[in-house]
């Protein structure tokens, strides 16, 4: 789609970095907040994914208070460390369900976000036990989140967030 101007519009975001132009995110996926803050998630999920502990990652809280992140973790990592630490399961939904479990991935979420601007940070971080899939429709073919669809199938999960938070705040 150009324009008069000659603009070619594809509905990324970009920015420009010693003379070249860099894709960062998807405009439909910018996280407007309740105050109004634009958040670019992509840059902040493939921030998480770096760390050894996360699968996957994907930042909810469009046109909500703040910001919050659904996080598969990486479940060799997080299964190695819990045996080191004598943290004994039988699934890996009983596993998710420990405070020892949630305590040490929201550490590892908050070391990620370090340098991140308050807004942009997220505030409550929820665990999944299973990876998105093409399959259930959270991902696309390529493998990108579909965030709406992420955001419908958990809303419950993720409301629960936003009580808690309430709450504490």
């Amino acid at each position: 789609n150009i324009d008069e101007a000659g603009w070619f519009h594809t509905g990324d975001i970009g920015e420009l970095q010693d003379g070249f132009l860099r894709i960062t995110d998807r405009k439909k996926d910018i996280i407007v907040t309740a105050g109004g803050k634009n958040i670019a998630p992509q840059p902040i999920e493939n921030k998480l994914k770096t760390n050894k502990y996360v699968s996957q990652a994907v930042m909810i809280g469009d046109k909500r208070k703040f910001p919050v992140v659904l996080i598969v973790p990486n479940w060799d990592q997080l299964e190695k460390w819990a045996a080191s630490s004598n943290i004994v399961w039988t699934s890996r939904a009983e596993l998710l369900a420990m405070p020892t479990i949630h305590a040490k991935m929201e550490k590892e979420v908050a070391k990620q976000m370090e340098g991140l601007a308050h807004f942009e940070t997220p505030k409550k971080v929820a665990l999944l036990e299973h990876d998105f899939t093409i399959e259930r429709g959270e991902l696309t073919p390529t493998l990108k989140v579909k965030r709406r669809v992420i955001d419908k199938q958990y809303r419950a999960l993720i409301d629960g967030l936003y009580a808690e938070a309430g709450h504490s705040v």
